[in-house]
């Protein structure tokens, strides 16, 4: 985005201000420090050992002093193998957390940013259905909730515990 503009500036001949080149600078200097933070940089063996620790393949050597111990335990855990067979990934390391909680630890942090970056982008999806040009005072918050809910309405039962009306 920045290289197009400033192409756009130079081929304007617009110049911007000292200040707002150094707002900018530290915006993004700030967002990168951000991006860092919120994406652990890992080693191939690393995501390696997310996806799958128990994979025969995996390098001890390649993982940080600090869980070596932890993971050989888990590798070893015949209890945990099976766990892994049945449940997904993220259920799995939810599972181990407990037991192990550094390596736990680094997977989840793993996992979980895209778990819930794609439930922040499907509730904005939501929210700009819901709130269009004609709907825009449209308090939306409880439409929202039922949207993104992932629990059913069993209306067969609600409908059978309502009242019938009276008759005159």
């Amino acid at each position: 985005m920045f290289e197009k503009l400033c192409g756009v500036m130079d081929e304007s001949h617009i110049q911007l201000d000292q200040f707002l080149k150094d707002e900018t600078t530290e915006h993004l200097q700030s967002l990168e420090k951000e991006v860092k933070r919120y994406f652990l940089e890992l080693s191939q063996e690393q995501e390696a050992l997310v996806r799958n620790p128990f994979c025969t393949e995996l390098d001890v050597s390649s993982i940080p002093d600090e869980i070596q111990d932890e993971y050989l335990d888990l590798r070893n855990d015949s209890s945990a193998r099976d766990l892994f067979k049945v449940k997904s990934v993220t259920q799995f390391w939810c599972g181990m957390y407990q037991s192990y909680s550094k390596i736990s630890m680094i997977a989840l942090r793993v996992i979980v940013p895209f778990a819930s970056t794609y439930l922040c982008e499907a509730g904005f999806s939501t929210l700009v259905n819901m709130k269009t040009k004609n709907r825009n005072r449209f308090d939306v918050g409880d439409d929202m909730r039922l949207a993104l809910t992932n629990v059913r309405p069993r209306i067969s039962k609600l409908a059978a515990e309502m009242q019938h009306q009276a008759s005159h």
